[in-house]
């Protein structure tokens, strides 16, 4: 994605001058697995990429942040989809993106040998239906789905009761059960009985449950200054190297959190895109910094345990 940084968001007719203009990695699987690459997790990226610039340019993106690239299919019809987005002076953004050249995964594109060799699959359901049918191989197969959503279509209806651990924003949640708060939202998409279902609420945190018969439970958001809140979403699917490490649910939720409000807080207003993702320190530093937040000490103890100092 590029980034672009001016006084405000302009409405139309109107010409705006550019503060500054920055060229990042994103998109939603790409941002959440550079996350987990970032947080000492092992992970592997699967898409469909050519040689183009753009294509290189991911690749080598993820790379350095500690990601298995070796599963890119090579397409030279392919290519990422690329968005320009502008952010004010506030943080308010608008994305423009161009999926021409996005050529989406298919069932046959993934191995048994490599969705068996997985705790947990991410899977983002901007690609639409075709997403559908890789779902439905993973889950033949017994492994667990961590499920985004991305725009509300009978597709994404389909898609959603897949899904083992389903993270979606509120927009959606909203929109899929019809309701008007996102615990409503929450209770409805839990119904299906998955593992767990979290709706994310911005500066209100988030809201989530283990299933239908379970209370629906809050999180509040973390508080900090907020520079950049462009791809904290994505980040907070942090949250699948926590399901993939065996945490409950509630650090799980707690550790995603974790992972973005450090991304929002851009490096103390330094830094952008994927050069704001946290790194296990942040997290831990962040925890240790914020004795109110419910359930920090538990969870830096299970850090701990996996990463003794």
């Amino acid at each position: 994605m590029i980034c672009c940084i001016s006084h405000l968001i302009p409405p139309p007719n109107v010409k705006i001058s550019v503060e500054a203009r920055e060229h990042h990695g994103g998109g939603p699987a790409c941002t959440a697995i550079a996350a987990v690459g970032m947080l000492q997790g092992r992970s592997a990226y699967s898409v469909r990429l050519g040689e183009d610039e753009l294509s290189v340019y991911v690749k080598n993106q993820l790379s350095q942040r500690h990601v298995d690239t070796t599963y890119i299919i090579r397409d030279s019809e392919a290519a990422p989809y690329h968005s320009i987005i502008t952010v004010d002076l506030e943080g308010n953004r608008n994305v423009f993106y161009d999926d021409s050249r996005f050529r989406p995964l298919v069932s046959e594109d993934l191995t048994d040998a490599l969705i068996l060799s997985s705790k947990l699959i991410l899977l983002d359901h901007f690609s639409g239906s075709a997403l559908t049918e890789v779902a439905k191989k993973i889950r033949s197969l017994g492994v667990p789905i961590l499920g985004d959503i991305e725009g509300c279509s009978p597709s994404a209806r389909q898609f959603i009761e897949l899904i083992d651990h389903l993270i979606v924003p509120c927009e959606f949640a909203l929109w899929a059960s019809g309701s008007a708060s996102p615990r409503d939202g929450c209770a409805y998409l839990a119904q299906t009985g998955r593992a767990a279902t979290v709706v994310s609420a911005g500066s209100d945190g988030c809201y989530y449950t283990t299933g239908p018969d379970k209370c629906i439970m809050h999180f509040p958001a973390s508080k900090i200054d907020a520079f950049d809140t462009n791809g904290c979403g994505d980040t907070f699917h942090g949250f699948a190297l926590a399901v993939a490490r065996d945490f409950l649910l509630e650090d799980a939720v707690l550790f995603a959190s974790a992972a973005a409000a450090v991304k929002a807080s851009g490096r103390n207003g330094t830094k952008r895109g994927w050069d704001a993702l946290p790194t296990l320190k942040d997290i831990i530093f962040l925890l240790r910094s914020c004795p109110d937040i419910p359930g920090r000490s538990q969870l830096l103890k299970r850090i701990a345990e996996l990463h003794p100092q």
